[in-house]
């Protein structure tokens, strides 16, 4: 499972439900402005002021003043203006709303939300096992085909690349694809022959196909001597520092005895590989061979 991302969802949640939760759960500003008491109570004290006022001027009796403020006093008792305020019951109501509303949220949402992940998201990456550097790449590679996949791989290919060529006949690159095709499936002489129509068609200017063919053919035969000859030299005449012309041109000296020809043709291709690579190192072993053979 991956807990960074687990995490850091949960910390997101978290950090959303407080934008909800503050406004819910915060104490109710009270009012700055003057409560019911107040004002009643200054009302009341301007009431009997004035009252006080009339019975000053002479306006109200005695008698009269005194009964007109115990009828404010009783009004204001029986009004309970002057009691002292209390909270509304619609206030604490709407706290307790407030209070549930805030528990629901934090005990409910973060599971919907991963329960709609699951259903919606990519469940199966972020909670699926991580493996190790190694073992990940592993996995990421898909299983090697066996060699009777890769048969029915190349026969198809083949099938494809003749279908193509019955209506593109002159085209060089499919009859090259073709050539390869069938030496893999061991089909030397269908493979001669697509290198063959591939000469045809400009293949006799490319180094790399006249001695692909000539490999070809002198496998088939099993010798260089006769048409890979004359195919190896004409690659050498277009490249006469051609890698495989080379190495196939010092293999036909050698098979002839021609030692010192066989020697100027390797030490040419020794100075065109990498020299620590494999081929260089066989090389090195065909030249010491030769001087053994010459020195015999």
């Amino acid at each position: 499972m991956n807990g960074l991302f687990l995490l850091a969802a949960l910390l997101l949640c978290l950090a959303a439900l407080g934008f909800v939760l503050y406004p819910l759960l915060r104490e109710p500003q009270r009012d700055e402005g003057e409560s019911r008491r107040e004002v009643n109570l200054r009302v009341h004290r301007d009431r009997v002021r004035e009252l006080s006022q009339d019975l000053a001027t002479g306006t109200l009796t005695q008698a009269q003043y005194e009964i007109a403020l115990a009828d404010l006093e009783r009004e204001l008792l029986d009004s309970g203006a002057i009691a002292p305020d209390q909270p509304r019951l619609e206030s604490t109501g709407a706290r307790r709303v407030a209070g549930a509303a805030a528990f629901v949220s934090l005990a409910v949402l973060p599971f919907m939300a991963l329960g709609i992940y699951l259903s919606v998201g990519h469940a199966k990456e972020v909670f699926a096992t991580q493996l190790p550097p190694g073992d990940m790449a592993a996995a990421a590679q898909p299983p090697a085909a066996t060699e009777a996949q890769l048969q029915r791989e190349f026969e198809r290919l083949s099938q494809q690349l003749q279908g193509r060529l019955a209506q593109q006949p002159d085209d060089l690159d499919s009859w090259v694809l073709l050539g390869r095709t069938l030496v893999f499936l061991d089909d030397l002489e269908a493979a001669e022959r697509a290198y063959q129509e591939a000469m045809l068609h400009g293949g006799d200017r490319d180094p790399d196909l006249l001695t692909r063919y000539a490999d070809v053919m002198a496998e088939r035969l099993g010798t260089l001597v006769g048409e890979p000859q004359m195919l190896i030299e004409q690659a050498l005449a277009i490249d006469p520092e051609h890698v495989q012309g080379l190495w196939l041109a010092g293999s036909l000296a050698y098979a002839q005895a021609d030692f010192a020809g066989a020697r100027a043709h390797w030490e040419r291709l020794l100075l065109q590989l990498p020299q620590d690579s494999p081929e260089a190192d066989v090389i090195r072993n065909n030249l010491l061979q030769v001087g053994v053979d010459r020195d015999g």
